[in-house]
Formats: structure tokens, C-alpha cells, sequence
């Protein structure tokens, strides 16, 4: 799982020095000696009776409704999630025919979408996790550019491969991916109490894992029960899980001063094209009074500090675009400032999927990108949203929403159509049409 991609979308400047700090504090590489014994383990056929059933606690796919990671890869912000899916599929492989899970995975560098994969995984009925493959697209500048990593168990010979054995064991060395020359990795138990800090705190019993990709370079991570992968430290870099969601998890309300928050933020927007700065000055007041009497309430709430210094900065340029009277900053700002509440709203693990949030956020940027002819941010914006879509897609399915599926399909079709053409016009025609198909999803929860 080769992931060399972990990124983010919208977070400062400010917050990139705070990961920066992160990095730099974190435990120092340790490489395998050369005179370490190789434990390999032994090379048996796994069987599958139970495949979907995923309780490894070092590899908890079943459990893994949203995690959000962040850090910095090779100076630059990164971000990453995983979401399972409902979907299941089959894969024909050496061993018959075994049903896996879907995880969704996402990687963000420096705010541009930078890798996509949907990641297929099974349990062994010895309790390992094991690999089946995974379909990888890779973007630049919102275009895809190949599909480089991508593998599947049962064609061109590729075994799945074990991620995560049942009983991790200092010494064990195994190969989560095994197809030399596309795929290949060797994967080593350094130890069984490390350091780190998982969504819930710190913890010292962490599974150290060394990770030999095939380039020869070095990776390590860290494997806390109940999570799974919480920390990446690369030679570039450092990346920390900040956010686990579990499937099981009751859904929450979103405090109201969030939501407020939010709909400040669109009522700015919808005021700066009729110049209406006293409505505007008026919701800013509103903003600042409403995170001013949340934010004691956020760190107790589980809120990262990674999303409150995000949510800080957009608010720091949304009051100096207003109070300037600027119209493209105040709405780039008031369109951070959603992105950041948004993602806070994740947090809560609200009945209404704060990805319904995100897609109307893109659609607000996509029009802001196409009004400054910003064709390569509109073509990244656009990749975000169909990338955001294809994981929400099939539980807008699950509500009943296939029609309305149909018609967003078509819109983000539309749009992609547009932006080839740099047709300003049509894109912001869909984009508007696309943010009031949004609404209608809302309304199917």
C-alpha cells in the first residue's frame, strides 16, 4: 500500500508550520541492522470463511467509517482519508474466489487532490488482514496522469498479500504487496511498545512497523489497537491519524454555533455580488460571537487542533477581507471558512454526511476559480468534487437516491466538458445547477 501522496485541502500557512514543528518532534527513523535474523513467515495459503468480518484491532477496516490524517510529506502539507464503503466485491485469485472490503482512500498535497485509490481487504480465518490490491488514480493540476500502483490478487500472478498478521510478533517479516516491478513491499516488526499519539491521546504501545518499499527507500509506521495505521514517519516527513470515525458510531448533533457559522459563511457569500457590506459586516459579527462561545467547548468536543488553527486562520482573512471591502477575498475567505467548519462538523458524525458540505463548498469554489479564469485551480476544484462524490454516491444509493444520483453524475459531467473547452459560462451555470442538486440531497436525510 504505497501511498506516497497524504495531503489536505484547504489549511494555512500557519497550521503547515504547526505540522512542520510535529514533524520535527517526532521519534527518529530507526533502520533494520543488517544482522537482524529475517523471521519470514512461513508462505501458506490463506483461507477465507469469514472474509468481510475484519476485527484485526491493528487493522480495523470494518470499524473504519472516516479518518482523516495529517502531517508534512517533502515540505508540503498532506492530508489523507479512508472510508469504507458499502460496496463488496469478489476476487478471483490462486486461492477460489473471496469476497473483500472497499476502503476509499484520498490523498491531498498542499490543498491539490494528488491520489485516489479504492483499497480491497479481507481477514484470514486466523485473524491476518490481508491485501487483495488496489485501483489507483493519480492526478496533477486536477488531471488524471496514470494509474501507476495499481494491482489486483489473481492477475499477473499477484498472491494477496498480508498487511497485518493476527498476532504481530517482534522480528516477523511479511509482504503486503508482492508483484516485482509494478508492486512490492517488505514489511518488518521493529516493536511492540512504541511511543505515538492516536486520535484519543497518547499511547506506548504502538506496533512499529519498517516498511522497505521497492525503490529500496525506507518508511516507518506506527499501529495502535482500535485504529490501525495512526502515524507514517517518512524520510520527507510525518503524518498523524487526527480523526477516526467508526462505523458503529451514533450519529451526533452538530453544535448550533457551528452551524450558524456555516450559514454565516454562505450568507456572506450570497451578499458581496449586491454589495450589501452592512448584512455582511453584520454575519462577520455573528461569526466571531458564535466561535467565540464554541471554542472552549472544542477541544473537549474532540475537535483537532489541526482543524481549529484552520478554521482561525480563513476567519483572520474573512475579517480583514470584510473590513477591507474586497469582494474576490471575501469570498474566497467566507469559502474557506466553510471548508473549515465543515470539516469540523466530520468531528460529530452528523446523519446528515458532512460530504453534502464539502460539495457545496467545491461548487461555491468552482465558481470562484472560473470568475479569475483560474482554469488549472477550477480543474482541481472539479476533480475534488467528483472524487468527494464517488465516496458519497453510494450511501446517497442507500437513501433512495438514485435519481438525483443520476443528475449530479451528469452535472460533474457537464462541468468537466466545460473546463475543457474553458467555457466560463456552462461551468458556472452546472456549478450553480450542481449546488442546487446539493440541497436537494440534503433533504433525503
Amino acid at each position: 500500500m504505497n501511498h506516497k501522496t497524504k495531503t489536505k485541502i484547504l489549511i494555512s500557512s500557519a497550521v503547515a508550520v504547526a505540522l512542520s514543528a510535529v514533524a520535527r518532534s517526532a521519534p527518529a527513523m530507526t533502520m533494520p541492522r543488517p544482522d537482524m535474523p529475517r523471521m519470514f513467515e512461513a508462505q501458506k495459503m490463506p483461507h477465507f470463511s469469514n472474509p468481510l468480518k475484519i476485527t484485526n484491532p491493528y487493522f480495523p477496516v470494518s470499524a473504519t467509517g472516516h479518518s482523516i490524517s495529517m502531517g508534512i510529506e517533502e515540505g508540503k502539507v498532506a492530508r489523507s482519508e479512508a472510508m469504507l464503503l458499502p460496496e463488496i466485491r469478489t476476487i478471483t485469485w490462486a486461492g477460489g474466489k473471496t469476497q473483500v472490503r472497499v476502503i476509499l482512500y484520498l490523498a491531498y498535497l498542499d490543498g491539490h487532490l494528488a491520489e485516489t485509490a479504492y483499497d480491497f481487504y479481507a481477514q484470514a480465518d486466523d485473524g491476518g488482514v490481508y491485501y487483495f490490491g488496489e485501483e489507483v488514480t493519480n492526478f496533477k493540476n486536477g488531471q488524471v496522469i496514470n494509474h501507476d500502483g495499481s494491482w489486483v490478487a489473481g492477475k499477473n500472478g499477484a498472491p494477496p498479500g498480508l498487511i497485518m498478521p493476527a498476532k504481530p510478533e517482534v522480528g516477523l517479516v511479511f509482504n503486503p504487496e508482492n508483484l516485482p516491478g509494478v508492486v512490492f513491499e517488505t514489511d518488518r516488526v521493529m516493536s511492540l511498545s512504541e511511543n505515538t499519539i492516536a486520535p484519543n491521546g497518547p499511547i506506548t504501545a504502538g506496533v512499529l512497523i519498517s516498511e522497505t518499499l521497492m525503490d529500496g527507500s525506507v518508511e516507518q509506521k506506527v499501529y495502535a489497537a482500535g485504529f490501525g495505521n495512526v502515524e507514517a514517519r517518512l524520510p520527507d516527513g510525518n503524518e498523524r491519524m487526527i480523526l477516526f470515525n467508526r462505523t458503529n458510531a451514533i450519529p451526533g448533533e452538530v453544535p448550533n454555533a457551528l452551524q450558524i457559522i456555516e450559514a454565516q459563511a454562505e450568507t456572506i457569500i450570497d451578499k458581496v455580488s449586491s454589495g450589501d457590506w452592512a448584512n455582511i459586516t453584520a454575519a462577520m459579527a455573528t461569526v466571531e460571537q458564535q466561535w467565540q462561545s464554541y471554542q472552549p467547548s472544542a477541544t473537549k468536543d474532540g475537535v483537532p487542533q489541526a482543524f481549529q488553527g484552520t478554521l482561525l486562520e480563513a476567519l483572520k482573512r474573512l475579517q480583514s477581507a470584510t473590513s477591507s471591502k474586497t469582494d474576490r477575498a471575501t469570498l474566497q475567505a467566507a469559502n474557506d471558512l466553510s471548508a473549515a467548519v465543515v470539516d469540523i462538523f466530520t468531528v460529530f458524525h452528523s446523519r446528515i454526511p458532512s460530504d453534502l458540505g464539502r460539495l457545496d463548498m467545491l461548487e461555491r469554489q468552482i465558481v470562484l476559480d472560473v470568475a479569475t479564469k483560474n482554469w488549472a485551480a477550477a480543474t482541481d476544484s472539479r476533480a475534488k468534487a467528483g472524487v468527494i462524490w464517488a465516496r458519497l454516491k453510494p450511501f446517497i444509493m442507500t437513501q433512495g437516491g438514485a435519481k438525483l444520483a443520476t443528475q449530479f453524475d451528469a452535472n460533474l459531467a457537464a462541468q468537466a466538458s466545460g473546463l475543457v473547452r474553458k467555457d466560463g459560462s456552462t461551468i458556472t451555470s452546472k456549478a450553480k445547477e450542481g449546488l442546487e442538486i446539493v440541497d436537494a440531497l440534503e433533504k433525503l436525510y
